[in-house]
């Protein structure tokens, strides 16, 4: 189908994990077609296992986000067995596997013929994305589970330790970092990933700022402290406010949007930080994503809900039976929103009207979409291929 459709730890792990170690790639002979499960919008196609998970994991939650590439019709995938996966997307077909130490959470992001993603080990990994051979490790204290971002030689990185990383594309040797200390009493379960606009770098922190680096060398451009507008919040105290800015910053109709827990949505200047606008009622967002002049967030407390970018009127909200609701994906006026209890929804964009839901094994990483399929990892490591139908699933 087309588009347009649409729009109108560490080392001490080493030698465990069944003895697979750091590197070894394995063929896995999992790779199964199943009777093809109809639901309004796709039908499932296959379904590969990446995990095998006991009844003691029954609360894992895989946050792996596939990677599609068009020009080999390969699958980039991480799983919580600590394996990096390349999978054949027209069948399935499970093409190589690279061992880490620790879980691989994160996204990759596919350059020149290299594969970068991190692992909960605290490594980036460089693999050649052809054989699934390491190519270099960087290690660091705490896990990466956001995309990398490549620019000319530089790959930029940022860990579960408040610290951004700029390593050299070819070699993995480091050329500059920037921390900030993560503050006392509360902070929130995740942390924020990399923006770039081509000028800036943009990340936020447990402290509550955000921050635009400058990517040669990692200076600060300009810091936004949030935290200062949270201590108003509900029963917020020091000790118990929790100030993160958890969510990976989005660029909107030229604002770059950011999310604190206890202060609302921002609308910042990218050039110098200052407000343009805030929505101090919109608390407990944990992801945002951007489309057009429209920035959607996902809320504990609030569902799913759009916001005007030019001055954040709240434009729908949706309260869709759940509080674990995790990144949406745009696709032209079409929401895919992972539910780590439920499935992958698909949303009306207009009005955020639910039409369907794929699988039912929960979904807590947006998914990879092409013209004619969607592909996702459940919660259980499995990861699925649904075809969408020739109809526009917004009517």
């Amino acid at each position: 189908m087309s588009r347009s459709l649409f729009a109108a730890l560490a080392l001490g792990a080493l030698g465990c994990s069944g003895g697979l170690q750091l590197g070894s790639r394995t063929h896995w002979e999992s790779s199964s077609v199943e009777p093809a499960t109809v639901h309004a919008v796709a039908s499932l196609r296959w379904r590969v296992p990446l995990s095998t998970l006991t009844d003691l994991d029954a609360r894992s939650r895989s946050r792996a986000t596939p990677l599609y590439d068009a020009a080999t019709g390969t699958l980039f995938v991480g799983g919580l067995d600590r394996g990096v996966h390349a999978i054949r997307a027209n069948d399935g077909a499970v093409l190589w596997r690279f061992q880490t130490l620790g879980a691989v959470e994160g996204t990759p992001t596919l350059d020149r013929g290299t594969l970068y993603i991190g692992s909960t080990d605290g490594a980036l990994y460089a693999l050649d994305a052809r054989t699934g051979q390491m190519r270099w490790r960087f290690a660091t204290v705490a896990e990466i589970v956001h995309a990398p971002i490549v620019v000319d030689d530089s790959v930029y990185c940022v860990n579960g330790d408040d610290t951004v990383f700029a390593v050299h594309r070819v070699n993995g040797e480091a050329r500059w970092r920037y921390r900030r200390e993560p503050p006392g009493g509360i902070t929130g379960g995740g942390h924020a990933g990399l923006l770039f606009d081509g000028r800036r770098l943009y990340t936020g922190f447990s402290d509550g700022r955000a921050v635009a680096l400058d990517p040669s060398d990692g200076t600060p451009i300009w810091e936004r402290d949030t935290s200062v507008d949270s201590e108003g919040a509900d029963g917020a105290n020091e000790a118990h406010r929790t100030i993160d800015i958890d969510t990976t910053p989005v660029l909107v109709d030229g604002n770059v949007m950011v999310a604190s827990y206890t202060a609302g949505l921002y609308a910042l200047d990218p050039e110098g930080g200052s407000v343009r606008w805030r929505a101090d009622r919109l608390l407990n967002l944990s992801s945002l994503a951007g489309e057009g002049r429209a920035v959607y967030g996902t809320s504990a407390s609030l569902g799913l809900v759009k916001v005007s970018a030019a001055d954040g009127e709240v434009l729908w909200m949706r309260d869709l039976g759940t509080r674990a609701l995790q990144q949406p994906r745009v696709w032209g006026n079409v929401l895919f929103v992972p539910s780590s209890d439920t499935s992958l929804w698909v949303i009306r964009a207009a009005d955020g009207t639910p039409i369907s839901g794929l699988g039912s094994e929960g979904v807590s990483a947006p998914p990879a979409i092409t013209d004619d399929f969607v592909y996702f990892e459940t919660n259980r490591g499995v990861m699925n291929a649904w075809r969408f139908f020739d109809a526009d699933p917004s009517s």
